[in-house]
């Protein structure tokens, strides 16, 4: 069984029609033990990609259809992740959303799906599971 977090890039290129990422979207969903889990940061930012008030909402209702995770990072672990990405001379690899979002998937042993290498970056300096999806397009 796996959780995925998806990675707001995993559906900005799902908006888009990307066939690889639609295809690896559908054998998660398809698979009967995998989930898709959502975290206050990853809600945060794929509601920030709405352009009006109505489509907020909109966005608001498809990412609830994932299962809210349950542990929160502590501070110890969102510092450390950023201060360990200093120390490897990835000053500003990854945001600051993006470090939240693999703190949590860290503390609840979830998976990050991700359509760019910020989790790569993340990945190289924590324990950080994450799976990469190229883009077909």
């Amino acid at each position: 069984m796996t959780d995925y977090l998806v990675d707001n890039s995993v559906w900005a290129r799902l908006a888009s029609r990307d066939a690889g990422i639609t295809a690896r979207l559908r054998q998660i969903e398809r698979a009967p033990a995998d989930l898709f889990v959502t975290c206050p940061p990853q809600v945060l930012e794929f509601c920030h990609s709405a352009r009006t008030a109505d489509e907020h909402v909109r966005y608001r209702e498809q990412i609830s259809m994932g299962f809210p995770i349950e542990r929160a990072p502590d501070e110890t672990l969102v510092l450390d992740i950023q201060h360990a990405l200093w120390d490897d001379g990835l000053v500003r690899a990854a945001g600051a959303i993006d470090i939240l979002i693999a703190a949590y998937a860290i503390c609840n042993g979830a998976t990050v799906l991700t359509a760019d290498h910020d989790f790569d970056h993340i990945a190289r300096v924590s324990d950080l599971q994450h799976e990469y999806v190229a883009p077909t397009h």
